[in-house]
This record gives C-alpha cells, structure tokens and sequence, in this order.
C-alpha cells in the first residue's frame, strides 16, 4: 500500500478508536488484506489482545485468514460481527463493488465503523482487473443503496496531491457507520441487503471480465489523432516529466 493510504488508516484509529474503549476485544476485518511482494499492511495497526483482526482475499496469501468460497459475498462471515471494517486500494479491482459494500455494511456491528479508500485518479493497474476510480459523490451513492451512514468523505486535495509524489492516486475515502438498530429494524436493513447481494448468492457468480479490445473504431481514431497531435520531441520530453517516478504494482 502507499504511505498515504496508511497514515489514513492511522489517523481514523486515533479519531474513532475512542468508540470502542468499553469494547473487551475490538473485532476487525480487512477485506483485500493480502499483502504483495511484502507490503506493508494494516494489521499492525490492530495488535492483539485490544483487536482481534481478521484479513479476508479471493486468494489464499500473506496476511489473509479467510478465503470466501464465492468471491462477492461471504457466507462464512455471520451477520454483525466486526466492529470496524476497512478496505484499501480493493475497490477499484473489484467490478461489483457495491456488492462488496453491502457485505460490508452486513458483517459490521450496529454503530460499528467501515473505511473504505480508492484511488480516484491514477494509471491502470490490474490486479487482475482495473474497474474503477471514485469521486467524492461515489460515496454517498453506495451509503444511500446499502443504508449506511456517511458520517465523513473525502478526496485527496490540490495542496497535499502536489507535496507528496505518491498522490497521484489522489485518494478517495469515507468513514460510513452502521446504523445502531435492532429486532426487526435490523432484520429489514439485513433484508435490504440481501436484495442487493440476491444476483451474487448462485454457485456461480459472475466473474470473468472481457479483456480490453481494440477493433476497427479504435484504430481509426488513434491515426486521427496522432495525424492530428504529432508526438515531437518536446512532447515526448513533457510526457517524461509529468511520469511519476514510482510505479507501485498494487496501489
């Protein structure tokens, strides 16, 4: 993971962490917690005995505890269990991720917290696939579909974008709670849910993307266009530049 998506991380725990001092044991799930090439990841944040955290991947790896036997939704997770979920630089592979959000906004407590963090800009990066950026509206969208609470947003700024090389990604994130309900409260919001999630719950759920194609539009347009703009060599130089320095093979 990159160093801002962390120190978001960080952060949320110091401002929200209060929430749960009264809580024995805070549970945590990280939903894309496997770690490449030796990434950093978030576990540390959460160090037992105070928090009990579980990684969950569509494939078995470092820092993953739960493999789900069907990639969108996760009938190994009860409903309610975790106090905090938080998932970072996933989103954007994930080609159905407001199902994702609904699994979140099910496997956490009532009054408990969820962080989701995407890229909002940035190249492409598939790992295996690169569906998506967000913008702040993005958020609100899935909290208003799933019936959570948006309790804070947030797209990475000018001013700090520019001070920092890593933010070409240009982070977007919310912090969205659960709505404290009970009895049959809680039951129509779970009911709410499985509504969202009901196309996902088969033996096979849709999986395989079509891989980028090019056909005859693209190449036409392409020869108009590079008729058109030239690549010259002061463009090839401005290219060069703009480049950013560090290619992560997962943001």
């Amino acid at each position: 993971m990159h160093e801002t998506s962390l120190v978001k991380a960080k952060v949320f725990l110091d401002v929200y962490g209060e929430e749960f001092a009264q809580s024995e044991i805070v549970r945590v799930l990280e939903i894309g917690s496997k770690s490449y090439d030796a990434q950093d990841t978030y576990k540390p944040l959460f160090p037992a005995p105070r928090f009990s955290y579980i990684g969950l991947d569509i494939e078995p790896g470092n820092n993953v505890d739960i493999v789900p036997s069907n990639t969108f939704i996760w009938p190994e997770i009860a409903d309610s269990s975790f106090d905090i979920c938080i998932s970072a630089s996933t989103f954007e592979h994930n080609p159905f991720f407001w199902v994702t959000f609904a699994e979140i906004a099910r496997v956490t407590k009532p009054g408990g917290l969820a962080l989701i963090i995407a890229p909002g800009a940035g190249h492409v990066h598939r790992y295996p696939v690169d569906c998506w950026r967000f913008y702040p509206d993005s958020w609100g969208a899935l909290c208003a579909l799933t019936g959570m609470e948006l309790v804070e947003c947030y797209f990475e700024t000018d001013k700090i974008a520019v001070a920092n090389p890593e933010n070409f990604w240009r982070d977007s994130a919310v912090v969205a709670r659960k709505p404290k309900l009970s009895g049959p409260e809680l039951d129509a919001f779970h009911g709410r849910l499985q509504k969202i999630v009901s196309l996902f719950a088969g033996e096979n759920p849709p999986s395989q993307i079509a891989p980028e194609r090019h056909g005859k539009w693209v190449e036409a347009y392409e020869r108009f266009m590079q008729k058109k703009y030239p690549m010259t060599f002061s463009r090839m130089l401005h290219k060069a530049i703009r480049k950013p320095a560090k290619i992560y093979r997962r943001a």
